[in-house]
């Protein structure tokens, strides 16, 4: 019976059974104590060397395979237990609720993230920066294939082919609800007016997180800071105002501030028949397109629109380039020119 050392403790361990294995492990060798004459001790030594050497490497030899056998045995023993522990291919770590990724679902993450102001950055936390994997090593752009994944327009309002409305923030998709109202109709343009872009009524965001695009009321200010609702002509200045109790924009040139037209129309943003025919010059009693696109004021009282302006309407009214009507210049005569 021989006293266990902390080396020998080790060993069992790492062995996981309750045999030892010892190994000795020749530190230094003790030199000889007896001095004699130079001669004898020069024979002496060379003699130790000689006759020893055997002894010597045959116990570094030893030391090398039990410690190379205990490495070995620990490393199977360690990599056994690490494979018993880890969870199968197939399954998954539960971190989100079941009906995450489902719209139905009470759990959706679109509502959670909307009762978080829309603040994603915890996402990334996991799934990465870009939302490509990240530790998670489960991509979002998975879904969220648009440019800037989920952080794109269309993941909280618009479309895959419009990052206006509809939808909305609330999924409306009606004309008739403030949040859809006529996004289309200003953006894609009508069969009677050319589109036109976000950033004539909106102040336009870099990004999602740009200061005042989420501000907590969940609208967008319409501002109309650009050129066309305040565009002035000869006579007329606008003062272009939206007003978010009434959804109605008044005092822009886009609806009737211009010379000869109705300035004091006010167009509704969710009631479409404030945008038709008559509404912006002239009169919506009229029978027909030219009797309601007549203006008054200085315009000479003639129903031949196509006369002066062929190049946006025909002789039955109908208009023949919609790119030319609203778009802050006059078509006369076929040229397009200041009013």
């Amino acid at each position: 019976m021989h006293e266990l050392t902390p080396r020998d403790s080790w060993l069992r361990t790492a062995m996981g059974t309750g045999t030892l294995i010892r190994a000795q492990i020749v530190s230094s060798v003790t030199q000889m104590q007896t001095r004699e004459s130079a001669a004898s001790r020069d024979w002496d030594s060379a003699a130790t060397v000689t006759s020893k050497s055997g002894h010597f490497m045959k116990t570094n030899v030893n030391v090398v395979l039990a410690c190379s056998l205990v490495a070995f045995i620990g490393l199977f023993i360690g990599c056994s237990d690490l494979k018993d522990t880890l969870p199968a291919g197939t399954q998954t770590i539960g971190v989100h609720p079941s009906g995450w990724v489902s719209k139905t679902s009470a759990d959706f993450h679109g509502t959670t993230i909307r009762s978080q102001s829309w603040d994603m950055t915890s996402c990334k936390t996991c799934h990465g920066g870009k939302y490509d994997g990240g530790t998670a090593r489960v991509s979002c752009l998975t879904c969220h294939s648009d440019q800037a994944g989920p952080e794109n327009c269309s993941t909280c309002h618009g479309s895959a082919t419009s990052p206006a409305p509809p939808t909305d923030l609330d999924d409306n998709t009606a004309t008739t609800v403030r949040g859809v109202g006529a996004h289309q109709v200003h953006l894609g343009g009508t069969s009677r007016s050319k589109g036109m872009s976000c950033s004539e009524c909106h102040n336009v965001p870099g990004g999602v997180y740009t200061s005042g695009h989420v501000d907590g009321d969940n609208r967008a200010e319409v501002v109309m800071s650009n050129l066309l609702a305040g565009l002035p002509t000869s006579g007329v200045t606008p003062n272009p105002v939206y007003s978010s109790s009434t959804f109605s924009c008044s005092g822009t040139y886009c609806h009737g501030s211009f010379k000869n037209g109705n300035a004091s129309n006010v167009a509704v943003w969710n009631i479409s028949s404030t945008g038709t025919c008559g509404t912006c010059h002239g009169t919506t009693s009229g029978s027909t397109n030219q009797e309601k696109a007549l203006p008054g004021g200085s315009h000479p009282i003639d129903l031949a629109c196509s006369t002066c302006h062929g190049g946006v309407i025909n002789a039955s009214g109908t208009i023949i380039n919609a790119a030319k009507h609203v778009d802050g210049r006059l078509n006369y005569l076929g040229v397009d020119q200041a009013f």
